[in-house]
């Protein structure tokens, strides 16, 4: 998916490299609806590393064809030419499977999880750079915003077992609810969304934009893998067949109760990164920011 890669590298490019000019967005609507489509990718215990492996936030596992589709819509409030707040409601896929990495450790294990995720977030918008292009016809206005915020989102980790889908979670894949002073962990988590984006003003009050969002959660169970391995002869006792088969899918050898499953020090994270239009959620003149 070699389309993904220049999409990712466009998307770095909006966050590190900000461009600074002399052009004002004169028409922001009080009020904008938009909305957006993208790709997603999942960051944490299952799958990742490629051959030639792509650093990024930390993680040397990049794996391009794992990139799922993502769309959302959103409300934003312009207080003026500079400062927004916006609130959007956003669906994504993520999934990643250990047989499609290169990584020592996970390869062997063969562990595999898919999940659709519906976040509701609440995020802070500011302008910090302002440019134009200037064509022989006509000119083009731009501007560079960073964003930060919070959001929650709901969550169901699920993977391939005899032609199936199964939910990972009632399963106890690690124990939780059988260890003592265990239990299952929660299907809603929440989520810090910080990124940076560039739009493009189009027409009377609209825009077109592009921008990369990663969101940091509070929880390593997006993929239902995190702490160590608990005895598969006590999963199939309490909680069946499939537990046992989905909490460890490798060589025998490798697999060992109290052995470290996942890295329960870094939590589960994913990257959206999206193309979107906005106009005005009103059919009227929107307020024009001079001077403010």
């Amino acid at each position: 998916m070699a389309w993904m890669r220049y999409i990712y590298s466009f998307g770095l490019m909006l966050v590190i490299l900000p461009c600074l000019a002399q052009y004002d967005f004169h028409n922001k609507p009080k009020i904008e609806k938009s909305v957006h489509v993208g790709g997603a990718y999942f960051y944490g215990d299952i799958g990742g590393r490629q051959k030639n492996a792509l650093l990024l936030f930390g993680y040397e596992e990049l794996d391009f064809s794992a990139t799922k589709p993502t769309i959302g819509v959103g409300l934003k409030r312009n207080f003026n030419k500079y400062v927004a707040v916006k609130t959007g409601l956003t669906y994504a896929y993520l999934e990643q499977s250990d047989a499609k990495s290169y990584s020592a450790s996970r390869h062997p294990r063969n562990l595999s999880f898919r999940t659709h995720i519906l976040e509701a977030s609440f995020i802070t918008e500011l302008r910090v750079a302002k440019f134009q292009m200037k064509t022989k016809r006509k000119k083009s206005h731009w501007e560079y915003y960073v964003f930060g915020g919070v959001g929650g989102f709901y969550y169901n980790p699920k993977a391939e077992y005899r032609g199936n889908y199964v939910a990972l979670r009632p399963l106890s894949t690690e124990g939780q609810g059988l260890k003592p002073d265990t239990k299952q962990y929660s299907l809603i988590g929440l989520s810090a969304p910080i990124g940076g984006g560039l739009r493009f003003g189009y027409g009377f009050g609209s825009s077109f934009y592009c921008e990369m969002g990663y969101r940091l959660t509070n929880t390593d169970y997006i993929d239902d893998v995190s702490t160590s391995y608990y005895s598969r002869e006590q999963l199939l006792i309490n909680r069946g067949k499939a537990s046992a088969a989905l909490s460890y899918r490798g060589n025998e050898a490798q697999y060992a109760p109290g052995r470290d499953r996942g890295n329960r020090f870094n939590k589960d994270n994913f990257l959206l990164i999206n193309i979107g239009f906005s106009t005005s959620l009103k059919s009227r003149k929107p307020t024009r920011f001079h001077g403010r």
